[in-house]
């Protein structure tokens, strides 16, 4: 499966909170300086209005009567009593000032300000001080046939406060900020260190070398002993027990497929003695026919003591022909643990020819071997290589037999070429029988896979052999001649 960009949980999560923190705040920010603004905004400019309305309605009889004191006793008392208050000053009929509670007296440019509806924003420098933002409140005096009152308002303070809630919020934003990235790594660990150990474990998992749970020999992470001694679980600690069930199950049955997979290996050698067993006794038979003989010969003439030496040494030698026999198979039955050692694969083929000699000459089929004399060591356990050896011996055998139902005259050979190949060793098998379709070339490792018609076989022989094979992390191929039969070629390692 193609695998694109990995981007890792703690990533995800931080993306996530940003996006959704920053957005949250970016409209919370636009909410507080569209519709938080206007209604703050509203607010001040009522309290001005209510201030003006109040100086209007308190100013009618002192402008009646003309008393200035008062006049400007009200607007004082205002201005001191409300510190937002910027200025206030009172205007008659014909726009001349009454009253007002600057210092000096009220700027032109602020008496000829043209008169807004309501109010009207202004930039105002007076006092010597820095030009501040007011908001100017006009309000009438008896509908303006008196004269008008005119409030200044800070509007700085207003802007002030907006501002400071503005900071505040935002500061607010990048602490969930902080706080959201510290939470998503520590979500991110909680999360994926579990999942970390599985993955490690997957792995790292090798079934040539399954003896324990690989879980069993990690520490567990503090995390994991936590949620043990709480007995506090969730989806990630149940896929983690899942996961380790599953992998005792797996050790489990891959012991139990061991031993049926050395039971298979011990039921195939069985099935190629039956086959060797007629071989076998005759390899056995002619040097016991041999013995008799001279024991007979013994018998007639025992007092010629040349005769009886030479007859001696031709029973020793039939005997020792049938030790080897008997030795070669009772190393082929045996039931050998899969050790590797260093050992000569020459002598291994030789020893399967040996046992087979007897198959390959009823049948007629010719051995042509070419074996690098100079190269013959390999690494592997010995006994188990004599099996594969033996079944693809055998197997060439039986599709030569095959052929020769259609054709008895049909000649059949046999070249065994051993040779040294990159840092491999490799021996070939190629013979001349009937083959396989090409179609089915595919399947003949699978188990229980035959084609034979001659003796019907098992379908186990190259399905051991293949698993052998693979043990000894080599390999084995199997291509069909150009003109006819097959040839297969096992690759082992030299150490």
């Amino acid at each position: 499966m193609k695998r694109g960009i990995t981007l890792p949980l703690f990533w995800k999560f931080t993306i996530a909170i940003v996006i959704i923190v920053s957005a949250f705040g970016f409209i919370n920010l636009y909410f507080l300086s569209t519709y938080v603004s206007d209604l703050f905004e509203n607010e001040l400019s009522n309290q001005g209005f209510v201030m003006a309305k109040n100086i209007a309605d308190r100013s009618v009889e002192p402008i009646l009567y003309n008393d200035l004191a008062t006049l400007n006793k009200i607007v004082s008392d205002v201005k001191q009593n409300d510190k937002n208050i910027a200025y206030s000053f009172i205007l008659d009929a014909n726009n001349h000032v009454l009253a007002h509670t600057f210092e000096n007296k009220v700027p032109p440019n602020l008496i000829n300000l043209k008169k807004p509806e309501k109010f009207k924003i202004i930039e105002l420098k007076y006092q010597d001080s820095t030009p501040k933002s007011i908001k100017d409140i006009s309000v009438p005096i008896m509908d303006g046939l008196v004269g008008m009152v005119r409030v200044g308002v800070y509007n700085e303070t207003y802007v002030k406060t907006i501002n400071v809630a503005k900071s505040f919020f935002l500061s607010l934003v990048i602490l969930f900020l902080i706080s959201g990235i510290i939470g998503a790594f520590i979500f991110s660990y909680v999360i994926t260190k579990p999942i970390k150990i599985l993955s490690q474990v997957a792995k790292s998992l090798n079934l040539q070398d399954f003896k324990t749970n690989p879980l069993n020999k990690k520490n567990p992470d503090l995390l994991i002993k936590w949620n043990k001694s709480l007995k506090v679980y969730d989806e990630i600690d149940d896929l983690y027990l899942t996961f380790d069930n599953m992998v005792n199950r797996l050790q489990k049955a891959y012991e139990e497929i061991q031993i049926a997979q050395k039971s298979l290996m011990q039921s195939e050698k069985i099935a190629a003695i039956g086959t060797l067993s007629a071989g076998l006794a005759h390899e056995i038979n002619n040097p016991i026919a041999g013995i008799k003989n001279c024991m007979r010969r013994l018998s007639e003439n025992p007092e010629n003591l040349k005769q009886n030496i030479t007859y001696l040494e031709m029973m020793q030698e039939a005997v020792l022909k049938i030790e080897k026999v008997v030795g070669n198979l009772l190393n082929f039955t045996r039931i050998p643990k899969m050790e590797f050692h260093d050992f000569n694969l020459i002598a291994v083929v030789e020893n399967v020819l040996l046992l087979t000699s007897f198959q390959l000459e009823k049948s007629r089929i010719t051995v042509i071997k070419n074996y690098d004399i100079g190269k013959n060591r390999c690494f592997g356990s010995q006994n188990h290589i004599e099996q594969v050896v033996l079944n693809l011996l055998l197997n060439s055998i039986d599709a030569i037999n095959e052929k020769k139902m259609d054709n008895p005259d049909f000649n059949g050979q046999l070249n065994i070429n051993l040779f040294l190949q990159d840092s491999s060793m490799v021996l070939e098998l190629k013979d001349n029988g009937i083959g396989i379709e090409a179609s089915k070339l595919k399947s003949i490792f699978d188990p229980f896979f035959t084609e034979k018609k001659v003796k019907q076989g098992t379908g186990l022989g190259l399905s051991v052999s293949f698993n052998i094979i693979k043990e000894h992390r080599g390999k084995i191929e199997v291509k069909i001649n150009e003109t006819e039969g097959m040839t297969f070629s096992v690759f082992l390692s030299l150490k």
